[in-house]
């Protein structure tokens, strides 16, 4: 696979200009209408939509036969790619991949014209203090906090750029009073919402205004099968209980999706399966294996680390059921964060057939099967060659309290604030990001190793352990492949 993707980064080089320009004039705006040609073009092709500008309307009749040529060689039907085309996450995310040749050319990764997906931390105040929080967030956090105005004028500022998905997290964003409010505005806006929460203060009633509200995904926080296990790291007796009943009554309202989020430590690796089997029961669709994060409280607690050993055979566990529920179509698919390792196991184990293209991303999604049929998955799977890896300012950033923009969300590296700035000029011109993206200049292990196009490595993690956001990422437990 190394090769052929070297093959395809030189072919891509030569011909990058050429691309680029005609990728600039598709996302530019029409000069008269006003309307994004790419947009147009979509809604021309997937819902008969004829725009009244001739010159737009020149270019939908121009791109049509580009269209069916793209997607009849991928072996996607046509009535098949009309319906992808009408999904507004589906069609958000491929304007922003066109965006994204227009400002940077042909990459790989090939970086978005602006996030996919930013993960924002709407307050850093919480009813919890886990021992192993990397915002060390506490009940008595005093950090500042946009008011409901400015974090209106930050959802806009996110939407005009083209966001697609945002993650109210904090942090517990339930104990902020305006968060209805805000996910309205966010999901009137055009974004897929989604919560981030401990879960202890996600009532039956809460699951049923976050839904009317806006919220499409939720996400929380169990960590052990036991609630000893689990209580221990969430510093609070009965919080265990309180995110059992959080699930539970997630499942019966009926979200698009649920997930559950288990951080691995040595006191309860040993869970790992007991965890999974049990957030399946309680009825979470997705399952996330975080590893400890050295930011924030994180740091005071590295001595509840796992051995690399311990990791490599928890992420073959969880790798286990990622495959039972990809090869067989159902069951809870199951992921790694922070540990962009994890996709090089799945193609080892399974030579090249069936790994993760990003921490949130395969290609088996149920999803995809319902919605569009196999063929589209497998192009998802393909899309591992363009954006695997680490996401971080690739496709993916974090967002502060105050409004400042981030690489990732553990890091304290703020690139500007979108009170004042535009998120796509941050985006496309910041130095930072920049030099986080550029894949083919890592250094140590993740340079030597052959599958940096697929992994990357966790850039943050490089960066706080050797100063440099291109170097080793000393939480791998594999070592470098040749």
């Amino acid at each position: 696979m190394t090769k052929s993707i070297s093959r395809k980064h030189r072919l891509a080089s030569t011909f990058s200009p050429m691309w680029q320009a005609l990728a600039h004039t598709l996302a530019a705006k029409c000069e008269t209408c006003g309307q994004q040609r790419m947009v147009s073009i979509f809604r021309f092709y997937s819902e008969g939509y004829h725009p009244s500008c001739k010159g737009c309307l020149l270019a939908c009749a121009t791109m049509m036969p580009f269209i069916d040529l793209l997607f009849r060689r991928l072996g996607i039907a046509k009535s098949t790619t009309k319906s992808l085309l009408r999904d507004p996450v589906i069609r958000r995310s491929m304007v922003s991949v066109v965006k994204g040749i227009a400002s940077f050319g042909i990459r790989y990764p090939q970086p978005t014209g602006a996030p996919i997906s930013i993960v924002w931390n709407v307050t850093n105040r919480c009813n919890l203090r886990c021992i192993h929080c990397h915002q060390d967030s506490s009940p008595t956090c005093l950090d500042p906090e946009l008011t409901t105005s400015e974090a209106y004028r930050v959802i806009d500022n996110m939407s005009e750029a083209g966001l697609v998905t945002l993650t109210f997290s904090g942090g517990e964003p339930l104990v902020r009073k305006d968060l209805y409010d805000l996910i309205k505005r966010a999901d009137d806006s055009g974004l897929l919402c989604t919560i981030a929460s401990n879960g202890t203060l996600l009532t039956a009633e809460t699951a049923r205004e976050l839904a009317r509200a806006g919220v499409k995904r939720v996400e929380m926080g169990l960590d052990g099968a036991r609630p000893e296990t689990h209580d221990f790291l969430r510093n609070r007796p009965g919080s265990f209980e309180a995110t059992v009943a959080a699930v539970r009554a997630c499942a019966a309202q009926g979200f698009d999706e649920i997930a559950t989020t288990m951080t691995l430590h040595s006191k309860n690796v040993d869970e790992l399966e007991d965890t999974m089997e049990l957030a399946e029961k309680l009825g979470a669709t997705r399952f996330y294996l975080n590893r400890l994060i050295p930011a924030g409280r994180g740091v005071d607690v590295s001595y509840l680390d796992v051995t690399a050993k311990q990791k490599a055979d928890a992420l073959k566990t969880l790798y286990s059921k990622f495959y039972k529920s990809a090869t067989c179509g159902s069951g809870m698919q199951c992921y790694a964060r922070g540990m962009t390792y994890y996709a090089r196991l799945g193609y080892e184990h399974s030579r090249g057939r069936i790994f993760t293209v990003s921490e949130s991303l395969s290609g088996h999604e149920r999803m995809f099967e319902d919605k569009f049929g196999s063929a589209v998955s497998g192009i998802v799977r393909r899309l591992a060659e363009g954006f695997g890896g680490c996401s971080a300012g690739l496709t993916y950033a974090g967002l502060t309290a105050s409004g400042d923009l981030l690489p990732c969300v553990p890091a304290a590296e703020p690139l500007g604030n979108l009170l004042t700035q535009s998120l796509e000029d941050i985006w496309v011109h910041n130095r930072v990001l920049d030099y986080i993206r550029n894949r083919k200049a890592l250094r140590g292990n993740c340079g030597e190793c052959a599958y940096n196009h697929l992994c990357g490595g966790c850039r943050y993690t490089a960066y706080v352990a050797t100063g440099d956001w291109l170097g080793t990422d000393v939480s791998c437990p594999f070592g470098p492949a040749s």
